[in-house]
């Protein structure tokens, strides 16, 4: 008969799946510099994300702010590996709070509620929010989805290829823009940009490269 568990034995597997999406509960961590604006990672609208509650791939409806990952695994920025421990505990956010992983419920009923976005924190007179503004204007991801499912079609193929290849340049080159400014934090570019473009397109088999100063994208053989 397996074991029944009603406690946290502190085994780092919810840590190690990635960190928790911030909700209103939370903008005071962040807000008081519990959280700083270089521990998080916006997944913007229309970004392909596993959902919260399942394995299935779906596009964003909304932004989501979250705590980011280690450098190249999803484990939670403040998940201490050798202790199995939480470096900000006793600030942890909400979803952390309710977290149980013998009993989900409590964080099922806030999934996608109430959730903070970008605007949520930073100031109206800010120049970051600028190059936000300036950034998704270029280089929404709203029809990404639409882009990628049309993919496979061979009479789109190309139109679709050289679409993807156009957002990627605008991504890169505003992100490029901000970071050569001095009053841009190089610190900030995953919360004020999200994850780049082109790395969430290897995750479907689009390779990016460059070739005399031009960005090539090339769709792997099996897709």
């Amino acid at each position: 008969m397996p074991e029944v568990r009603n406690q946290c034995i502190r085994c780092g597997t919810c840590c190690m799946k990635g960190g928790p999406a911030l909700h209103a509960e939370d903008l005071q961590l962040v807000l008081q510099n519990r959280l700083q604006l270089e521990h998080l990672v916006t997944i913007r609208q229309g970004e392909p994300a596993l959902s919260p509650l399942g394995d299935q791939l779906e596009y964003l409806q909304a932004e989501i702010i979250k705590l980011k990952g280690q450098a190249n695994d999803w484990a939670c920025f403040f998940f201490d590996k050798q202790s199995s421990s939480c470096m900000m505990y006793q600030h942890r956010p909400l979803e952390c709070t309710l977290l149980k992983c013998w009993d989900t419920g409590d964080l099922e009923r806030i999934i996608n509620k109430n959730l903070i976005c970008r605007t949520d924190i930073i100031p109206g007179d800010s120049p970051v929010l600028e190059y936000i503004v300036t950034h998704e204007k270029a280089c929404s991801l709203v029809d990404l989805g639409s882009l990628l499912a049309s993919l496979p079609v061979a009479s789109l193929q190309d139109e679709v290829m050289a679409e993807l290849t156009d957002m990627v340049q605008k991504d890169m080159a505003n992100r490029a823009h901000a970071l050569a400014s001095s009053d841009f934090p190089s610190s900030m570019e995953l919360f004020a940009f999200g994850r780049p473009l082109f790395k969430i397109l290897n995750n479907f088999g689009i390779r990016v490269r460059e070739s005399g100063g031009t960005l090539i994208l090339q769709l792997s053989p099996e897709k």
